[in-house]
Parts: structure tokens; sequence; C-alpha cells
């Protein structure tokens, strides 16, 4: 019974802080849902459990795309004003990847640049007969001639 004991108090925080829209805005402004359970000293699993419910799921969406738009121009920010010093060149480098992993988990049809494991089959054996096949029909042709 602990359990709901803490996700009665994680609501009551939520509704005292402006509820779940004020959640999604921030992370709509680039806050991750960690972060935000951190903050309220809960789980990220416990709030996140709260913000995926159905009826929420549709605005947590559309919040983690937003976003992850803002997470993309915060890396172009950084990629645009890192000075030209080897150690600055290479903490802009890492924070702007951090960003750009978390855009594309935040939303990953726009902004995940590898493809899912798409898979070729190829059967060797198969392309080979067909070219045995298409010579001896070309030689068979020519020599018919």
């Amino acid at each position: 019974m602990a359990g709901r004991k803490r996700h009665r108090t994680l609501l009551a925080i939520i509704e005292d802080t402006g509820g779940v829209e004020k959640i999604f805005e921030e992370i709509s402004n680039g806050r991750t849902i960690a972060s935000i359970a951190r903050e309220f000293q809960v789980s990220r699993n416990m709030l996140s459990g709260i913000l995926n419910a159905s009826e929420n799921r549709t605005q947590l969406r559309e919040a983690q795309r937003l976003g992850a738009e803002q997470l993309a121009d915060a890396a172009l920010e950084i990629a645009d004003n890192v000075p030209e010093e080897t150690a600055a060149i290479s903490k802009a480098r890492e924070r702007i990847a951090v960003r750009k992993w978390i855009a594309s988990a935040m939303d990953p049809d726009r902004w995940n640049t590898t493809r899912a494991n798409q898979q070729v089959q190829v059967n060797i054996h198969a392309q080979h007969l067909d070219a045995l096949r298409k010579v001896q029909t070309e030689v068979i042709d020519h020599e018919n001639e």
C-alpha cells in the first residue's frame, strides 16, 4: 500500500505545481521526464506512468515532439557559439551529441538518424544460377544465328 500513498502524493505535487499541463509545457521546452521526476523526488517510472496514462498520451507525444525541436535548436546554438579551442570543441561536440540523442528518443520519426534494422536477404546461389542460365541462353541464341 506504500506505493499507493506515493502515487497519491505525486498526484498532489503535480496539481500543486500546475497540473500535467505544466509538466507538458516543461517537456515541450526540452526538459526530460527524468529531470522533472528528480525535482519532484520521485522515480522516473512513477512520473512516466502518470504522463503516459491513456488520457495524457497524446499531449505527452506532442510535448515530446516540441521538446525535441527545442533540443535541436539548442544543439545548433551550441555549435554556432563554440569557441575555437580544442577542449571547447570537444565539449560542445558531446553536448550536441547528447541533445541529438535525446531529440531522437523524444521524436524518432523526425530526429532519428539511424534507420530501423532493415534486413535484406541476398541469395548468392540463386543469383549465380540466374547468371549461368542467362549466359547459357545467350550462347544458345548465338549458336542458332
